[in-house]
């Protein structure tokens, strides 16, 4: 198991969306083979597995080493992250203007991503509250998402449809659906 895991922190850039339509289409080599194609296509279906979970691996070291990356650029300690005071009196949510243009609150969002998960929530939270959060960001996570996706990198446009819809739903909590 232990060689398992070096390789694949060794191959794991190699992992990519066509290795992976590689394995399937010999799975169907062999699955049309009968009972003689059986072991190796068992031995396919296992490897296709350990390559999904390979993939994740990969994804959440290379999301390690650019926080830390963020981290050490920034004298060691984590990004600063732009506070939203849903509280302020200066809000212009109420007069239909934004404080923040949409690279700027996706700019936000992608900043508290890289300090950790409770970061990324309490920033949607205020961004809700303060009638930060628009269709125009909704889509703009949904459009990167499918860009990730088209790219390969599933792990990312999974990650940025999630952001989505929690934007959704807490601009909903907030009472500005």
């Amino acid at each position: 198991m232990e060689a398992m895991d070096y390789e694949t922190v060794r191959c794991g850039p190699l992992m990519t969306k066509e290795f992976v339509d590689h394995i399937k289409l010999r799975q169907q080599t062999y699955a049309s083979r009968g009972p003689a194609g059986e072991e190796p296509l068992v031995e396919l279906q296992a490897l296709e597995e350990w390559v999904m979970v390979a993939r994740e691996r990969q994804s959440e070291r290379d999301d390690n080493a650019r926080r830390a990356k963020a981290i050490e650029a920034n004298g060691g300690e984590a990004p600063l992250v732009v506070p939203i005071n849903a509280n302020s009196d200066e809000s212009n949510s109420s007069s239909g203007q934004s404080k923040f243009d949409t690279g700027e609150k996706f700019d936000i969002l992608m900043t508290c991503a890289a300090n950790g998960v409770d970061a990324l929530r309490n920033a949607i939270i205020d961004l809700a509250k303060a009638g930060e959060v628009d269709d125009v960001l909704v889509s703009l996570l949904q459009s990167n998402a499918l860009n990730a996706e088209e790219a390969g990198d599933d792990g990312r446009a999974k990650f940025l449809r999630k952001v989505a819809e929690v934007c959704v739903r807490e601009r909903s909590a907030a009472g500005f659906d």
